[in-house]
């Protein structure tokens, strides 16, 4: 059983509102300094604009500057599930691994306050589907990150990948946490 989701997105901007086109997810326990099975979806972009969230122009030109392993995320991107059904995919992985923790005692990490959950909560919110956390456990990696400068962050296998981000920053998150002695 998992309290603590280590969240990754790619996206086509960093506003809340804006698409998504990929999430990854790691469930934590903080205590044992383990990880749980991973969740990772692709999402049709299309799917994103019908339900209303935006493609910024930036993003896309920085998208298109990045390396090939990255810029695969995009292929048949039209094949990719919708964002209600990922979202509805991630709902029943999170619940799944939450076991008997309650919405109230899950805590979704994200690597800024106003970056993953943000992105999150609005496409939960176009899709009129509910989340499954409540504001309580919306936790932010990057405030963690800025209190332990001197600890070097473990890399990921494929930057700018929603699964092998989310998987670097929670390896990197105990490695914080061991830094500030908790």
């Amino acid at each position: 059983m998992f309290k603590d989701f280590m969240v990754d997105l790619e996206s086509m901007g960093t506003e809340s509102g804006d698409a998504i086109i990929a999430i990854g997810v790691v469930p934590m326990d903080i205590a044992a300094r383990q990880l749980g099975d991973d969740f990772y979806i692709k999402v049709s972009l299309e799917s994103c604009q019908t339900v209303g969230l935006n493609i910024n122009t930036d993003t896309v030109m920085w998208w298109m500057q990045q390396d090939q392993a990255a810029r695969a995320q995009f292929k048949n991107n039209n094949a990719f599930p919708r964002i209600a059904d990922a979202l509805r995919q991630l709902s029943q992985f999170i619940e799944y691994q939450a076991g008997q923790y309650s919405k109230d005692e899950i805590n979704i990490w994200g690597n800024g306050s106003i970056m993953d959950n943000a992105l999150l909560k609005a496409a939960y919110k176009a899709c009129n589907a509910p989340l499954p956390w409540t504001y309580k456990g919306d936790l932010c990696y990057r405030t963690l990150r800025s209190l332990t400068p001197n600890v070097t962050a473990i890399e990921p296998e494929i930057a700018h990948h929603a699964l092998h981000d989310a998987k670097a920053q929670a390896l990197t998150l105990f490695k914080r946490f061991d830094a500030l002695g908790l």
